[in-house]
């Protein structure tokens, strides 16, 4: 042990708050505890609606991924375990449900993923929680620093091209350190995911990080610009997906391509961004819970 880490651990021991600035921290114009969740029987309505507004063969982890980042972004760790009961309280959905909480840091901040997924994995029985992955795929090391760094360009430049440096050169003026943060702490580590992350279809790809991105941004509210660059940036996904064949549905390839595909046109966008907008509308009653200024993370076209 440390000569201090004693001396800290005596210290902390004798550290008191004062009556006066406990009520001041825990004042309930802070919103200092998470939102309750509705009952069930409403929320179960909302996430019903939500899968019926939108194409049959829009997938189970779609919907989850906007659930799960809008819940997050309001605070609702209740409501967030309702919408894995919902599922169908699979270890699958579980795990997707990890992975997109785990991507919301980069638009909303550690507490809230902390209280998302601590109280999903209060709620999950034990052979549920034995069952999921307990390897880490993010460290970063000698092995994996080059493929992490050019991951992040890679995301970045699909999301924002053709303003790409642009943005970064004004990012820097704001802080040099700024634009390395933000692409070598998220688009790269974060954002994209691990090549080696099993099992595969924890995976969340291109397409659903960008809907997790314009989620958060609009259940955020306050950061119109940086929602308008992520809408752009999910329109952007389909010039790169492969195009559905004419047989609908013909194979799970096919299925997953005539998805994505259609989750990138006006009518997918307005159905995120309206699925978020009722969601959390019922489960805050309207309140903002999460407030935010414009930002430089912006582009028009």
């Amino acid at each position: 042990m440390h000569p201090s880490t004693q001396l800290y651990k005596t210290a902390a021991a004798q550290i008191k708050l004062s009556p006066s600035l406990k009520s001041l921290v825990n004042s309930s114009g802070s919103l200092p505890t998470a939102i309750p969740a509705p009952s069930f029987s409403v929320t179960s309505k909302v996430f019903d609606g939500i899968r019926s507004n939108a194409p049959p063969y829009i997938s189970r982890k779609t919907w989850l991924t906007i659930g799960t980042a809008t819940l997050i972004t309001v605070n609702s760790p209740e409501t967030l375990c309702q919408l894995w009961d919902y599922a169908g309280k699979k270890v699958e959905d579980a795990g997707i449900m990890r992975e997109v909480g785990l991507k919301c840091i980069s638009f909303n901040g550690i507490p809230r993923t902390i209280n998302g997924l601590g109280a999903l994995r209060a709620h999950l029985p034990e052979d549920v929680k034995k069952a999921l992955p307990t390897k880490a795929y993010r460290q970063p090391d000698e092995s994996n620093i080059s493929r992490i760094t050019k991951q992040s360009r890679e995301l970045w430049d699909s999301i924002y091209t053709p303003f790409e440096n642009k943005l970064l050169n004004k990012l820097g003026d704001s802080h040099p350190d700024l634009p390395i943060h933000i692409l070598n702490s998220h688009y790269g580590p974060l954002l994209s995911d691990p090549p080696n992350l099993e099992p595969e279809e924890y995976k969340i790809g291109r397409v659903l990080s960008s809907i997790i991105a314009i989620t958060c941004l609009r259940t955020q509210r306050g950061v119109g610009p940086q929602l308008l660059s992520h809408v752009f940036g999910l329109k952007k996904a389909q010039l790169t997906l492969n195009p559905p064949s004419n047989k609908e549905g013909s194979n799970e390839i096919d299925k997953i391509a005539q998805e994505e595909n259609w989750l990138c046109t006006d009518q997918g966008v307005t159905w995120i961004l309206e699925s978020a907008d009722k969601l959390s509308q019922v489960v805050t009653n309207g309140e903002i819970t999460f407030g935010g200024s414009p930002g430089l993370d912006s582009e028009s076209e």
